[in-house]
């Protein structure tokens, strides 16, 4: 008596679902930059020919091929970079500052919480001549640091609070039953319970960071050299692919603070990553 044969059954057919999330990630944002760039080459070729207020691809893409044109920007980037470097440090640490005294004084929350909101509702557009008037030619890059410190503020408070209070209750019992002190349980437990949520955080304040910084400049902070300076001068002159060439700049610089802080926070936080050795 022959054996029946073995019945192998059908693997099933991923979705279309399960098929983009397999895609690799460079694939996805390779297709996205061919769709952009493809779009902006219509746009600029149909849509705004006669005014050529949008200049093709290859008349931008030039200025990145030009050493003089590195050379000018890479100077103007300096200034720039300083003053959204030091609204970063200045905003961040006073948010975090901030976070923990709620923490010790729960009475401070209702004040915390104002502050942070006023300084997320403040139209930068219109307070920044004011800073800019008000620091003077004594300190150019005043309303450059104020603006980029005003643009993290509130990001960085709140993803402060989410993160210390996150902290697990046992651990905190455990500081308590051992007559631990508010201070103990900040600096033992809820520190180190924050750093994902604070570094999420981070992460979106440092392109804000500066970008409140070029608005500053843009405004008339910075002096001189400075890229807020530069878009003006394109502007002024009305140098479309120039002007382009300047605002790809910034959003490049602002994409790569955000990755080099989240770079930064998969060192730290590896455990928040979800997988072991917060690897992907």
């Amino acid at each position: 008596m022959s054996a029946a044969p073995a019945v192998v059954a059908a693997a099933p057919r991923p979705s279309r679902r399960q098929r983009l999330d397999a895609m690799p990630t460079w694939l996805g944002a390779s297709i996205g930059v061919l769709v952009i760039g493809a779009l902006w080459w219509v746009a600029s070729a149909v849509l705004f020919q006669a005014s050529g207020s949008i200049p093709s691809p290859p008349e931008v893409i030039t200025h990145f091929f030009s050493a003089s044109e590195w050379a000018s920007t890479l100077s103007n980037l300096q200034g720039t970079l300083g003053a959204a470097a030091r609204g970063y440090l200045w905003g961040n640490l006073f948010a975090i500052v901030s976070a923990m005294l709620v923490l010790l004084i729960p009475a401070l929350e209702q004040v915390v919480t104002q502050m942070a909101i006023v300084t997320y509702c403040l139209p930068l557009v219109a307070i920044g001549p004011i800073l800019v008037i008000v620091a003077g030619r004594d300190y150019p890059q005043g309303a450059s640091v104020v603006l980029a410190a005003l643009s993290v503020f509130f990001t960085s408070v709140v993803g402060a609070l989410l993160g210390l209070r996150a902290a697990p209750r046992t651990a905190l019992d455990v500081i308590r039953a051992y007559g631990g002190t508010r201070l103990t349980e900040l600096r033992k437990v809820q520190l180190i319970a924050a750093l994902p949520h604070l570094f999420a955080a981070l992460k979106i304040a440092a392109p804000a960071a500066f970008l409140g910084a070029v608005l500053a400049e843009y405004l008339g902070s910075g002096g001189d050299q400075s890229l807020g300076r530069a878009l003006i001068a394109a502007q002024s002159n009305s140098d479309a692919p120039r002007l382009w060439y300047l605002a790809l700049v910034s959003g490049g610089v602002a994409g790569l603070a955000y990755a080099v802080i989240g770079l930064v926070a998969r060192a730290l936080t590896p455990w928040s990553s979800g997988t072991p050795g917060g690897s992907r």
